[in-house]
């Protein structure tokens, strides 16, 4: 499965401690060289960072994106990615009309829940609300009924 994913998600899930579960979900993300300037760490191995081919669209989509989000998105293009990991909605808007299917932090979290990464996604949540990922109450009400712990 190729998965690429912007920088977003990959500090998040860095941020709460959580990195681990996108190796456990995927075993291998690719990241175009400018996600991984933007992450600012070092990367582990199961990370591998490519160069996007095709400038000319990434300096298309950066009219309207982060240089971040237009190379990531160039990148799961180039390569037919199965899944691009984003959070930002124009960004996510942007890649899904151009075929890609997406998912975010919080489906990433919902999902490690499905496949047993975590027993319960409260703490997770709650953790990520500390941190200062914004979601409404609502919304944490949703994830938290999504994952039967609601």
């Amino acid at each position: 499965m190729i998965v690429v994913s912007n920088t977003s998600p990959l500090v998040v899930l860095s941020n709460i401690g959580e990195l681990d579960l996108l190796k456990f979900l995927f075993e291998r993300i690719i990241i175009p060289r400018g996600v991984a300037e933007e992450f600012g760490e070092v990367t582990p191995e199961w990370i591998e960072v490519r160069d996007v081919q095709n400038r000319i669209v990434v300096d298309l989509l950066k009219e309207k994106l982060h240089t971040g989000e237009a190379e990531a998105i160039a990148l799961a293009v180039e390569l037919k990615a199965d899944l691009m990991i984003i959070d930002d909605k124009s960004a996510r808007n942007t890649a899904s009309s151009l075929g890609l299917r997406v998912i975010g932090t919080v489906g990433l979290i919902l999902l490690g829940k499905k496949r047993g990464y975590y027993a319960e996604i409260k703490p997770v949540v709650n953790n990520l609300l500390k941190k200062g990922f914004r979601l409404s109450k609502e919304v944490v009400e949703q994830i938290l009924k999504d994952a039967g712990e609601l």
